[in-house]
């Protein structure tokens, strides 16, 4: 429960950082804008609702809550027009119709959430605040919010590759040193198997991490500059733990079957030639993975 917590926290965290300062800039400038008495809410709600943790897209987020606002706005200054305050029937309404048109334009689910809560905010806050006013605090959070994904703060692809492969050649390291010494009797089953899971573990955090790179590298200004070298070295990275995975996972279900192989030694030979690939990538460092792979293939001519 614990850990699970902790992994929730570590994941979100950078996103979390990202939304609250964006958040507070965004708030700041719209008091630099409009003045101290100015309340910038729709500036600090937009900066916050982008860069939620856990979208697959900060910029299209922040594009379509700029839209959702935009029409929200529109058709709570419309309402707003027609009566006075907040009426319940009113606000219904309102909040239908800006909802219906927000996802006419098919851009993202928040479009018509984002649009539904505009409505309501500019009618309880009746005429307090001019519509160009509102419009522009969106622009300024739903540009602050895309500068942050697009360009500060954003995450070096290559060192979370390096992070999470160095973490998991250390972890198949240790599998493989269990099984050479279960070979000589030296270590039981339960090393062997807690050793298993710590290198599974590992290679699925790995997966993980290379398939959030893969996002970075096509929603971040950052990674659609250097994007073929990520997809190179990511694909150098599941091609390194497929092979040592494959290895290492045969040689442990035969040793914990008590049916070992003869070819269980090559087997750690061939994952130790990996390893060594694996360690060397996680060092950014591509010359001993090219090597390996090239005696690999021909060796399978």
């Amino acid at each position: 429960m614990l850990s699970r917590l902790q992994q929730n926290w570590q994941r979100a965290f950078r996103e979390s950082l990202e939304s609250a300062l964006a958040a507070g800039i965004a708030w700041w400038i719209g008091t630099l804008v409009f003045g101290p008495e100015h309340t910038p809410l729709f500036a600090a709600v937009a900066a916050v609702v982008s860069l939620a943790p856990g979208l697959p897209s900060h910029s299209r987020q922040a594009l379509g809550l700029l839209l959702g606002v935009v029409v929200g706005i529109v058709i709570g200054e419309i309402a707003l027009a027609g009566a006075e305050g907040a009426h319940p029937a009113v606000l219904a309404l309102a909040v239908f119709v800006s909802i219906m048109l927000a996802i006419a334009f098919e851009v993202q689910p928040i479009i018509g959430i984002q649009a539904g809560v505009s409505t309501v905010i500019v009618l309880v806050e009746g005429q307090g605040q001019n519509s160009y006013a509102r419009v522009l605090d969106a622009l300024i959070g739903g540009g602050v919010a895309l500068a942050f994904s697009q360009v500060l703060l954003t995450p070096d692809p290559f060192r979370i590759m390096r992070k999470a492969g160095e973490k998991f050649a250390k972890a198949a390291d240790g599998l493989r040193d269990e099984l050479c010494r279960c070979r000589e009797g030296e270590t039981g089953r339960d090393d062997v198997e807690s050793a298993l899971r710590t290198m599974d573990r590992s290679a699925m955090s790995l997966d993980e991490q290379l398939e959030y790179v893969g996002r970075v590298a096509d929603r971040t200004l950052r990674g659609r500059l250097h994007k073929p070298r990520i997809e190179a070295r990511a694909g150098q990275w599941r091609e390194c733990s497929k092979r040592i995975r494959l290895s290492l996972s045969d040689v442990a279900h035969s040793m914990l079957a008590k049916e070992g192989d003869e070819s269980d030694g090559s087997k750690l030979d061939e994952a130790a030639r990996w390893l060594e690939a694996g360690q060397s990538l996680s060092r950014g460092n591509d010359e001993a993975f090219r090597s390996v792979a090239k005696v690999e293939d021909e060796g399978l001519r």
